[in-house]
Parts: structure tokens; sequence; C-alpha cells
């Protein structure tokens, strides 16, 4: 199966969980990211899959077509990279979560009003606008 981020990130993917998985994860192995592991935890948008990556607890959530967050514990530059090249897309935020996860933000369009809803909120710790 050829996948790409056209189909489930930038078009509706079908809501079967093992058909989310295979896109992705085949997505994400032919960008050479073959030790990455991702389960469909819910299929209905927002999408949000689990896994690891070397070490690192890894959680892919998006509204297709609009924002994807990746979540890493400990961070992982090189999965941001690949999460970059894949939507063809650079990343808007960077925050850590109140888990201690690093937490990523792509978003289509403006993320303005995202940016200002979570401006000065202390469970968004070292908040960066990187876009």
């Amino acid at each position: 199966m050829t996948t790409t981020s056209k189909t489930w990130f930038y078009t509706p993917p079908e809501k079967n969980p093992y058909l989310i998985a295979e896109r992705v994860r085949t997505n994400f192995w032919d960008a050479r990211f073959g030790s990455i592991w991702l389960d469909t935890v819910r299929s209905e948008a927002p999408i949000l899959m689990k896994g690891v990556y070397q070490n690192s607890a890894v959680e892919l959530e998006w509204e297709p077509g609009q924002w994807c967050l990746l979540r890493t514990n400990p961070a992982s530059e090189a999965l941001v990279n690949g999460v970059t090249n894949l939507l063809m897309l650079k990343p808007a935020l960077k925050y850590e979560d109140p888990r201690g996860y690093t937490v990523w933000e792509w978003h289509v369009g403006d993320f303005n009003a995202r940016w200002q809803a979570i401006q000065g909120k202390p469970e968004f710790g070292k908040l960066q606008r990187l876009k």
C-alpha cells in the first residue's frame, strides 16, 4: 500500500483503527523511521495514536486537514523532523504538558487563535511560537 500524509492527514481516513494504523505506520516506515510503532486509540476525529519510538513514548493526534500534535517523552527531535517532512509543514508551537511530554503542534492555516488560547496558562510550560 502506497501511503502519504495525504491519505491520513490531509484527507480524512476511513474510521477503521487498523487501516489508520497501517497507513500511518507505513508512511513513517517509508520515511526511514523503522523503529516507530503506533496503535490507533481513537479513530474518530481528533484521531489519536499511541506508541513508541527509540525509547520515547509517542502520541500522535490530529484533526484531518487542520492540525496535528506530536507528544514525546523524552523529546525526540528526529521524530519532529520526520513529522515535518511527512506533513510538508513546519511546526507552529512547542511546549511541555503537565505529564512531562514535549508537544509540537502543526497547523494548516492560521493558528493565532490557538496561540492566544494557550498563552499564560501554567499547564503549557516552556511555550514557544516556532513560526
